[in-house]
């Protein structure tokens, strides 16, 4: 048998070329010279040698040698780490704080409560003949104040800056907003800045139609590409058939 053939057995597609995960391979290497180094001490620089090159050997075929490195890499690798290697992790956050107000369970998953997405459309027709002002946009926030800079979706909030998809989709999550901060009690007001962003954006997915046209909503999805550091899911993208404006995108919206 060569030792192409043997390669060939020895790899993982699913974690090596295109899909090598950077944050995995950097953790096992490093892993692989303390490894080495310590196996120095008693059997001298040959057995050191010889650990570095079967460790790195494994990583290069398989993309990782210690076993579990994909979980454990995305489950304690904090955000901010896993950024500089690429692998930006977004906030996902279920719509248990405001599920009792905003949803109900269906068999198909759940829909919107009848008192909540009258109140939600009633919001969205007065919002949209006055615009979206920088208090509204505060209170989407729960913070002071928010200041609008050129393009209408992009807001400048405590230093840092606030963008939405579109001017649609942030008439959304503001009318949302204005609701759920008369009747979303507690748990809403507690949430931060970014935990009411993705509950919005999740919510968004209920509304069935164009906010800011009134149009219907050509729907599909996607799938993203499993790695090690993140796993696949179906991502809905929606866009008005009227006006051409996406309301929905994927999760790596912000």
């Amino acid at each position: 048998m060569s030792i192409r053939s043997v390669g060939d057995r020895l790899r993982r597609p699913e974690y090596t070329g295109e899909n090598r995960c950077l944050p995995c391979t950097v953790v096992n290497v490093c892993l692989v010279v303390v490894a080495a180094a310590v196996a120095a001490v008693p059997l001298g620089p040959p057995g050191g040698l010889a650990v570095l090159t079967v460790g790195l050997g494994a990583i290069y075929f398989r993309g990782y040698l210690v076993p579990g490195t994909p979980a454990l890499t995305a489950r304690y690798f904090p955000p901010w780490l896993l950024e500089l290697f690429g692998k930006e992790l977004e906030l996902r956050e279920t719509l248990v704080p405001v599920e009792d107000v905003a949803v109900r369970s269906t068999a198909e998953g759940g829909r919107l409560t009848d008192d909540f997405a009258a109140a939600w459309d009633a919001r969205i027709e007065r919002m949209r003949e006055a615009g979206v002002s920088d208090d509204d946009v505060a209170t989407l926030l729960g913070v002071e104040s928010a200041s609008s800079v050129s393009g209408d979706v992009a807001y400048v909030v405590d230093g840092g800056l606030r963008q939405w998809l579109s001017t649609s989709a942030l008439l959304a999550d503001a009318a949302a907003a204005a609701v759920l901060d008369a009747r979303g009690g507690e748990a809403w007001a507690a949430l931060a800045p970014d935990e009411r962003v993705a509950t919005l954006r999740d919510l968004r997915k209920f509304l069935g139609y164009c906010p800011g046209c009134g149009g219907a909503l050509d729907e599909e999805e996607t799938e993203t590409v499993e790695t090690c550091c993140t796993e696949s899911e179906r991502v809905l993208m929606a866009t008005c058939v009227d006006c051409d404006v996406r309301l929905i995108e994927d999760l790596g919206e912000r």
